[in-house]
């Protein structure tokens, strides 16, 4: 069983084209239904990726003896279920690159990605999803977009573990971000959780945010080891983490 928080990073050239000449072959019938719907080929990759990385993950992370079933907590979070227990997870995926978080049962786990070029309205973003504060800081950063960006990718992976989506209050949720880490400063949403938030500094093109949740406290950080190469999937490179 799962011990503790692993994270997947998935990164490919969104410029080369993946998909195999017959079509992606995804393992289980719900997904290779679902990826057939898809009219968009970039985001027919990026759910097909998160498949094929999810599967690689459950037969090479998780206790082999279960047959793991993804399934969906209430708040819409996903989980892989099985007679052994439960696995909670978080997918985030833009153009290049796709994330799959696994945590135990009791933790809750959310992650975000976003690319540090994406084109925005930020004045607009600003007003309509921070709090004065944090758009203040954002204002004064020297990169005023990734500071944004940053900002952004903490509320939606905190978001993600909580089981809420973006249509949350989001101007009521703030963070501290600076030179000594990561911290709620206020939230809309009270639970038991202690939380940790990191954005590990392991990718050049994309800003990574976690959110994870335990309900003791623990003094943990994400660490990158060498992924097995079992784990890794044709035309991309998976980068492995785990919350040490």
């Amino acid at each position: 069983m799962l011990s503790a928080p692993i994270l997947l990073v998935c990164e490919y050239d969104a410029c080369e084209e993946l998909e195999p000449a017959g079509g992606w072959q995804l393992p289980d019938a719900q997904a290779q239904q679902r990826v057939q719907q898809f009219t968009n080929p970039a985001a027919r990759t990026r759910f097909a990726l998160s498949r094929l990385l999810l599967a690689r993950a459950t037969d090479q992370l998780l206790e082999s003896a279960f047959s793991w079933q993804l399934a969906s907590q209430a708040g819409g979070q996903p989980l892989l279920r099985s007679l052994g227990g439960q696995v909670n997870l978080s997918i985030s995926h833009t153009q290049g690159l796709v994330a799959l978080a696994m945590a135990p049962a009791e933790q809750a786990i959310g992650v975000d990605v976003e690319a540090w070029a994406r084109p925005l309205r930020l004045q607009k973003l600003l007003t309509a999803c921070m709090s004065q504060e944090d758009a203040r800081w954002c204002q004064a950063q020297p990169a005023p977009e990734k500071a944004f960006i940053r900002h952004w990718t903490l509320k939606e992976a905190y978001l993600k573990a909580l089981g809420r989506g973006i249509a949350a209050d989001l101007p009521g949720l703030s963070f501290s971000v600076g030179d000594q880490g990561i911290q709620l400063r206020r939230t809309p949403y009270a639970d038991r959780f202690v939380w940790v938030f990191a954005q590990p500094p392991v990718l050049s093109e994309h800003c990574l945010s976690l959110a994870w949740a335990n309900t003791v406290p623990a003094d943990a950080v994400w660490q990158q080891e060498l992924a097995d190469q079992a784990l890794q999937l044709p035309g991309c490179t998976v980068r492995l983490l785990r919350l040490r």
